[in-house]
């Protein structure tokens, strides 16, 4: 396995100096801005685009990711904007201490309107830089699991796998078990109780953990998501047969 370069060899590398170019001044205009006032300012255009890749040049790229946030608030594309920074290390120490004052003070409002690729982005930040393991978990936790939808339905897009799933009383999965690896086996489609059981133990962490902790809000509203938008979660939602195994 290739390892991460390591803080020393990093710091001699010309491309990530130039990545950072530009980013200090951005630094020192997050703190004279009222987070109020970016919850009202909404980014004006025509409609949303979402960019591949980014710019090597700073600003270029923030520019380029403004767009994606045409018709959300200010403040969504600051969490943006930090994101990039703290990935590009530019003045670590400031940008974190801004990133984790918007969670602290505005983490429901990010959480329903950030949509999933930042909600996962913040997350991965939690996971780099928390200095709390149960936050850091809760992170993982969440990047694993919309890793693993990802990979199921980048393969179901590259095989053009497009038809509807057979009626759940045809299956009857119910009734016969479906090996897969290593011991698993296959979700019982239209009846299974797998993530009604996962929904529980969810709410019954959440109903512990006062105040919740960030990530464990955004694992929780990833989840649900999963099931509101064209995914796996979703198709196996809307052949769900039985009641009260439902997870939604």
């Amino acid at each position: 396995m290739k390892r991460e370069k390591s803080a020393f060899l990093k710091w001699f590398s010309m491309s990530r100096h130039q990545r950072k170019r530009g980013g200090e001044k951005l630094a020192k205009h997050f703190n004279e801005t009222d987070i109020a006032a970016l919850k009202d300012r909404i980014i004006e255009g025509a409609s949303p685009s979402y960019t591949h890749g980014a710019d090597k040049d700073l600003l270029a790229h923030l520019d380029n990711l403004k767009r994606e946030f045409i018709g959300q608030s200010e403040l969504c594309y600051r969490h943006a904007q930090l994101i990039v920074l703290i990935r590009r290390e530019v003045d670590l120490p400031v940008n974190l201490k801004h990133f984790f004052r918007l969670w602290l003070e505005e983490a429901d409002y990010l959480v329903m309107n950030l949509n999933t690729r930042w909600l996962v982005s913040a997350a991965d930040t939690f996971a780099d830089f928390s200095e709390d393991p149960v936050e850091q978990a809760y992170a993982l936790a969440t990047a694993g699991l919309v890793n693993a939808v990802k990979l199921a339905e980048t393969e179901r897009w590259l095989r053009a796998i497009d038809e509807p799933l057979p009626t759940a009383e045809n299956l009857d999965m119910g009734a016969k078990r479906v090996a897969l690896w290593d011991g698993t086996s296959a979700f019982a489609v239209g009846t299974d109780d797998t993530l009604r059981n996962f929904h529980w133990r969810i709410q019954r962490v959440c109903k512990k953990t006062i105040p919740q902790p960030a990530c464990l809000t955004i694992y929780h509203r990833v989840f649900q998501r999963l099931s509101e938008h064209d995914s796996v979660f979703k198709r196996f939602r809307d052949a769900h047969t039985r009641p009260r195994t439902q997870w939604w």
